[in-house]
């Protein structure tokens, strides 16, 4: 059978994961953002990085989620697609896990298209279910809309 390394975080009370292959790094949140004027409300701005620019995307606001408590425990998840980097802000990382492809259940069809959402599929390990975000998919969204602002401008 075959099975990907996830990294498993949450966003209130809900457990997300992101395959690890993706993943370049986590850090905690910075004290400070640089912000970005005429952006949509889940950029959060941009940190420098060991001399790297980046943007950092708030996921609850991105998939329009509550914000039950400010966390002190949030955390930056930096993505690499083939040097493109983009960080994400979560509550707080929880475990790295191995889940077997067969224990993923594809999201519906209706519900995949549905307010634009991320959802690869939703892993179950026991009685857990995991939301398992399509990382190409949110990127090829963040970095598409920064690019019709350009051409706007």
């Amino acid at each position: 059978m075959k099975s990907k390394l996830y990294i498993v975080f949450r966003l209130n009370e809900e457990e997300y994961g992101i395959e690890i292959a993706y993943a370049q790094e986590i850090l905690r949140m910075p004290d400070h953002l640089t912000h970005l004027p005429n952006m949509p409300a889940y950029v959060e701005g941009v940190i420098n990085i060991r001399g790297k620019v980046i943007p950092v995307i708030d996921l609850k606001k991105r998939f329009d989620l509550k914000t039950i408590e400010e966390s002190t425990e949030r955390r930056l998840i930096i993505l690499n697609f083939n040097n493109t980097l983009l960080a994400v802000v979560i509550d707080d990382v929880s475990e790295i896990v191995n889940i077997e492809e067969d224990t993923i259940q594809n999201v519906n069809s209706i519900i995949s298209q549905l307010g634009q959402n991320c959802l690869a599929g939703i892993g179950r390990i026991e009685q857990r279910l995991i939301l398992l975000l399509d990382v190409l998919k949110l990127n090829t969204e963040i970095f598409a809309y920064q690019f019709e602002m350009e051409e706007i401008k």
